[in-house]
C-alpha cells in the first residue's frame, strides 16, 4: 500500500511539473518581434532604458517624443511588461515637478516641456490604466494633466511649452499639437472641463485653410491670429489633418492636396514651398508616410493607408529598421512612428 502511495505521489509530482512547464511556456510566449521593433530594442534602447535619438552624434540625446511614441506603440501592441519598464524610465529621468522635460542631453535636462509629447503621454497613461486595470497609470496621468492645466495654459489655452521650474510660458499654440483624443481622456477624469475642451478644439476647428488646402502652423494667443509657414513641414500638416479627422472634422481639401502631390511625384517629400507647392528637400521620410497612413485610418480609408505603409516600408532596411547601412544615419522618430502606424493599420484591419 505504501509503495502504491509512493508511486501515486511520484506520478502526481511529474504531472504537476509538466503542467507548470506548459503554463510557464504559454505565459512567456510572445509574438515574434518585427525587425524594426528589434532594432529599437537592441540598438536605440540603452542600458538605462532610454531611447537614443540616433546612433551617431545624437546617441546621448533622449527625447520625450520618443518616450510617448514608444509607450503608444506598446499600448497598441498590448505589451504591458515593456510599457511598465518605460513608464519607470520616464519617471526616473524625464518627470520633473509632475511635468515631462522635452529632452535630456547626456546628464543635462531641459527646463521646458513640449505640449504634444505631454498630451500623448497623458492620453496613453489614462488609456493604459483602463485597459490593464492599473490605477497607478491613471493617477500618474491625472497628476501630469493637472500640472499641465495649472501651469501650461495661457488665456485658458494650452501653449507649446512652459518652464517646469519658473512656469514662464509660450505665447503660441502650434495647431498640430491640439490632440482631441488626449482632451477626451482628460475630460473623462475631470482634468479638463467640457468648456475647456471645447475651447481648445475650437482653435483646431476654426483654423483657416489656404486655397490649396493646407493648414496654418500656429495660433498666436496675444493677437488671436493664425500664422502660416512659408515652408510646409509635412509632419505638422499631417498631424493637424489626423487630429481634425479623428473628431470628424472636414479635411477633404487637405486630402485632395495630399493625394495630388503623391500623384504628381509618385512620392511625398518632407517639406514643400507654400507658394509653389514644390518640394524644398530631396528626401522622403518614413515618418511622413507613417502619419499619412494614420491619417487615412482616421478617415477609414484602409486601402490608401496600406498604400502609404508600402511607400514607407520601401525606405526600410528589411533586416533592421529605418537606418542607412553605410552611414548609420537614422532617427528614433523615423522608427517609432512607422512602428505605431504599422500596428494601428494592422489593428484596423483586424477589427473589421
Amino acid at each position: 500500500m505504501r509503495k502504491n502511495n509512493k508511486w501515486l505521489l511520484f506520478i502526481g509530482s511529474v504531472v504537476l511539473f509538466l503542467i507548470s512547464c506548459t503554463v510557464k511556456e504559454v505565459t512567456v510566449q510572445k509574438e515574434p518581434l518585427s525587425p524594426t521593433e528589434q532594432f529599437v530594442i537592441q540598438d536605440l534602447l540603452n542600458d538605462k532604458g532610454l531611447l537614443s535619438t540616433d546612433l551617431t552624434n545624437q546617441k546621448d540625446l533622449f527625447l520625450s517624443e520618443s518616450v510617448g511614441l514608444w509607450l503608444a506603440y506598446l499600448l497598441e501592441k498590448d505589451d504591458q511588461a515593456r510599457f511598465n519598464d518605460q513608464v519607470n524610465v520616464m519617471k526616473s529621468y524625464f518627470l520633473t515637478n509632475d511635468m515631462i522635460v522635452w529632452r535630456i542631453e547626456g546628464s543635462k535636462k531641459a527646463t521646458v516641456n513640449a505640449l504634444i509629447d505631454d498630451l500623448r503621454i497623458i492620453r496613453v497613461l489614462l488609456e493604459a490604466g483602463e485597459k490593464w486595470h492599473d490605477s497607478s497609470y491613471i493617477q500618474l496621468g491625472k497628476n501630469m494633466g493637472d500640472q499641465l492645466v495649472q501651469y501650461g495654459m495661457n488665456q485658458n489655452l494650452f501653449v507649446d511649452y512652459v518652464d517646469v521650474y519658473t512656469h514662464d510660458k509660450a505665447q503660441t499654440l502650434t495647431i498640430s499639437y491640439i490632440m482631441p483624443s488626449a482632451f477626451k481622456e482628460m475630460e473623462k477624469y475631470d482634468v479638463l472641463s467640457q468648456q475647456q475642451v471645447q475651447h481648445q478644439l475650437a482653435i483646431l476647428q476654426n483654423a483657416p485653410l489656404t486655397e490649396a488646402g493646407f493648414f496654418p502652423k500656429y495660433y498666436d494667443i496675444p493677437s488671436k491670429s493664425y500664422v502660416f509657414d512659408e515652408e510646409l513641414h509635412m509632419i505638422d500638416q499631417l498631424y493637424t489633418a489626423y487630429h481634425l479627422a479623428s473628431m470628424n472634422g472636414d479635411t477633404a481639401a487637405f486630402k485632395n492636396w495630399l493625394l495630388n502631390l503623391l500623384k504628381r511625384d509618385d512620392k511625398l517629400y518632407g517639406r514643400y514651398n507654400a507658394q509653389t507647392n514644390e518640394s524644398t528637400v530631396s528626401y522622403e521620410s518614413p515618418a511622413v508616410y507613417a502619419m499619412a497612413a494614420r491619417y487615412m485610418i482616421a478617415l477609414n480609408e484602409k486601402q490608401l493607408a496600406q498604400q502609404f505603409i508600402e511607400k514607407m516600408s520601401a525606405l526600410k532596411d528589411p533586416t533592421t529598421g529605418y537606418v542607412d547601412k553605410k552611414t548609420q544615419s537614422t532617427h528614433s522618430f523615423d522608427n517609432l512612428l512607422p512602428l505605431l502606424a504599422e500596428r494601428e493599420v494592422e489593428n484596423a484591419y483586424n477589427n473589421d
